[in-house]
């Protein structure tokens, strides 16, 4: 309202001011008319009055439409940037723990297939049996390889007792031939595949993951520096002579020993303690 006003004002102050020039220029003494040539009409004074007034007029009109349409700024989300501020620091520190964890990458990587006993410790499955040269000299470079790494593990070998080797084949689910590790319930494959990890340097991160398990010190294979910290009474191998019918599978009257397996052997007593 009050610039309407003022531009009401304004146009009329315009208008009164250049009528009087306009009236002034018409009242001043023209020359005498010649008889042969007409006279010219002075009409350029109130042209440009007219310009004058409608250039205040557009003038005024533009800057009231200026005023009554005010740009209006878009209103900042701030949960949007605390959102992605988390998300990047969420990533920036999950990529950071992977970079930091190699083995814990490669871990998730592998199958999942645990063992009984297996969810948190190093498991081999073996052979000491000769009928096959191929599968007994693996056996024993996965074997030392890990002992040279200094890494607690369970050595089981299939050769003692017919329930490892089908322990083995219902974790792979097929009739798997030894040596195949386990870590803390992965499948990390056979021989080829063990000693593949070991050339990329990618084992002994690997093998960090399960160290440390309560199961070790039980079956007493592994330790630091490379030295096997076997059991006393089984040398490690988890199985002993049966002491009721001294290997023999015999019992009193002819029976079949109900201690011992198809050969001879029972569990360990100090290793099934622990």
């Amino acid at each position: 309202m009050i610039i309407k006003s003022l531009k009401a004002r304004i146009l009329r102050a315009l208008k009164s001011s250049s009528l009087p020039a306009a009236g002034a220029a018409d009242s001043s003494p023209s020359p005498p008319r010649s008889p042969t040539k007409p006279s010219a009409v002075r009409v350029a004074p109130a042209a440009h009055a007219a310009d004058a007034s409608s250039d205040d007029a557009s003038f005024f009109d533009a800057r009231e439409a200026d005023d009554e349409t005010p740009t209006k700024a878009e209103p900042l989300d701030a949960w949007e940037l605390v959102d992605q501020s988390d998300d990047d620091d969420g990533n920036s520190s999950s990529r950071a723990d992977s970079a930091a964890d190699p083995g814990l990458l490669l871990l998730l990587g592998l199958p999942a297939r645990c063992p009984p006993g297996g969810e948190s410790a190093v498991v081999l499955y073996t052979t000491t049996l000769r009928g096959v040269r191929r599968t007994f000299e693996d056996c024993n470079a996965v074997r030392a390889l890990l002992e040279n790494l200094g890494a607690a593990f369970q050595e089981r070998d299939v050769s003692l007792d017919r329930g490892l080797r089908d322990q083995l084949w219902a974790v792979t689910g097929e009739k798997a031939v030894p040596p195949r590790l386990f870590v803390r319930g992965r499948d990390a494959g056979g021989a080829a595949q063990v000693l593949a990890l070991h050339e990329d340097g990618r084992l002994a991160p690997l093998l960090l993951l399960g160290a440390g398990a309560p199961q070790d010190a039980a079956f007493g294979v592994g330790g630091a520096g490379g030295r096997s910290k076997k059991c006393g009474a089984c040398g490690g191998l988890r199985f002993v002579v049966c002491g009721a019918c001294d290997g023999s599978r015999k019992a009193a009257g002819g029976a079949r020993c109900p201690r011992c397996n198809e050969n001879g052997l029972a569990a360990c007593p100090l290793c099934a303690a622990v």
